[in-house]
C-alpha cells in the first residue's frame, strides 16, 4: 500500500533539516543517504561495498582534449559538442540508444536532474553508484562488473561518467525522499517472490570490515607498511572471533562489528568476491581514503524466508521509486528552458 506522497516543499525540509521518527530520520547534511539505509532501499550495502566500488572506480581512462563549442543550454547551463560525443560513448557502453539525438536528450536529462540535486544540496559519493550500475546491468541481462568493464573501455572521460552516475543516483534519492511513506504490502512481496526465481538462490553473509589505517601524511612509506601489515593479518586471520584478537598485536588494525547482508543487498560484484573467499578468511584488500580495507567472511548460508521477503520488498520499492522518478523528470523536462542555437 502506498502512503501519502510528500510535497516538494516537505522534501526540501526533510533533506535539508532532517525529521524525527524512524521513517523520517532523513538527513543531516553530511549524509543524505541515511533515509535510504533506514528504509532498506539501495544504499543499505554502502558501508560494506564502499571500498570495492572505490577500488573499481579509480581506474577510469581520460578522454583526449577536444575543441569545444556550445551546442545548447538547459536552464542556462551550456552543453558542448564534447559533452555530446562523450555521452554517445557512455550510452553505447550502457547498451542504450546512442544516436546524436539520444545523446542530446540524455544530456538534457542530466542537466535537469542536476538542477534538483544542486537545489537540495544532495551529495553523492562513488560508493553509492551500485544501484544505478545494477539497474543498467539488469536491463542488458549482464552483471554490474561486466557493465563496469564496458564503461571502463568506452572512451568517455572519467568526469563525464562520474557525473552521469552521480546525478542519476542523486535524483533517485530525491524521488525516494518524496515517497518516504511508501510501503510494499504482502501481496506484492509474494508476487515478486513467485516470479523472480533468483530470490530462491539468495544467500546470506555475515561479514566484518577489517582495516589497516594509513595516515595521509605517511605517504608511500606508510602505504607500503600498511600492505605489509595487511598481508601478515590475512595470513593469520582464520575465523572472525579469533581475528578480532589480532587488534592487540597490530596497532593500526581495526575490525568492525559484524553485519549480516544478503547477496541482493551486496550486489553481484561483492557477492562474487565473497563466494571466492573461504569462510573465516579475508578478501583481498582494496585501498580507500582511510587506508587498506578487506572483508572477513564470518558465515555464508542460504537466506532465510524473512530475508527473501525483505529482498523482494526492496526490489518492488526500487521499481516504484524509479517509476516515480521518471514521472517527476517528465514534469521538470516540460518546464525546462532549452535553447539550441540556430533553431
Amino acid at each position: 500500500m502506498r502512503g501519502r506522497r510528500t510535497s516538494r516543499r516537505e522534501a526540501k525540509f526533510i533533506i535539508n533539516r532532517g525529521a524525527s521518527g524512524p521513517a523520517g530520520a532523513m538527513h543531516d547534511k553530511r549524509n543524505i543517504g541515511m533515509v535510504i539505509r533506514s528504509k532498506g532501499f539501495f544504499y543499505n550495502s554502502a558501508r560494506v561495498a564502499a571500498f570495492v566500488l572505490v577500488g573499481l572506480m579509480t581506474t577510469w581512462s581520460c578522454a583526449p582534449a577536444q575543441a569545444q563549442s556550445v551546442i545548447a543550454s538547459v536552464n542556462g547551463d551550456p552543453l558542448t559538442n564534447v559533452d555530446l560525443v562523450e555521452r554517445e560513448k557512455l550510452l553505447r557502453a550502457l547498451g542504450e540508444p546512442s544516436s546524436s539525438s539520444d545523446a542530446m536528450e540524455s544530456l538534457i536529462r542530466s542537466r535537469v536532474e542536476a538542477g534538483i540535486a544542486n537545489k537540495f544540496n544532495i551529495k553523492v559519493t562513488k560508493n553509492q553508484y551500485g544501484s544505478v550500475l545494477q539497474y543498467y546491468a539488469e536491463r542488458r541481462h549482464t552483471n554490474a562488473q561486466a557493465l563496469y568493464q564496458r564503461l571502463l573501455h568506452s572512451g568517455a572521460g572519467a568526469e563525464h561518467v562520474n557525473n552521469f552516475l552521480s546525478i542519476e543516483t542523486a535524483f533517485l534519492i530525491y524521488a525516494h525522499a518524496l515517497n518516504r511513506a511508501v510501503q510494499v504490502g504482502d501481496a506484492a512481496t509474494q508476487a515478486e517472490i513467485a516470479k523472480n526465481k533468483t530470490l530462491a538462490d539468495l544467500r546470506s553473509y555475515t561479514i566484518r570490515q577489517v582495516m589497516i589505517a594509513v595516515s595521509p601524511s605517511s605517504g608511500i612509506a606508510g602505504l607500503r607498511h600498511a600492505v605489509s601489515e595487511m598481508n601478515a593479518v590475512r595470513a593469520r586471520f582464520h575465523n572472525c572471533d579469533e581475528g578480532v584478537k589480532l587488534t592487540s598485536e597490530f596497532h593500526d588494525l581495526i575490525v568492525r562489528d559484524p553485519l549480516t547482508r544478503t547477496s541482493s543487498q551486496l550486489g553481484d560484484q561483492l557477492t562474487a568476491v565473497l563466494n571466492k573467499t573461504p569462510v573465516g578468511h579475508l578478501t583481498q584488500p582494496s585501498r580507500d581514503s582511510t587506508g587498506l580495507v578487506a572483508i572477513a567472511v564470518c558465515s555464508r548460508k542460504k537466506a532465510s524466508s524473512d530475508e527473501i521477503k525483505a529482498a523482494a520488498r526492496e526490489i518492488v520499492l526500487g521499481r516504484i521509486i524509479r517509476k516515480d522518478a521518471e514521472d517527476i523528470y517528465k514534469k521538470l523536462r516540460a518546464q525546462a528552458v532549452i535553447v539550441k542555437p540556430g533553431k
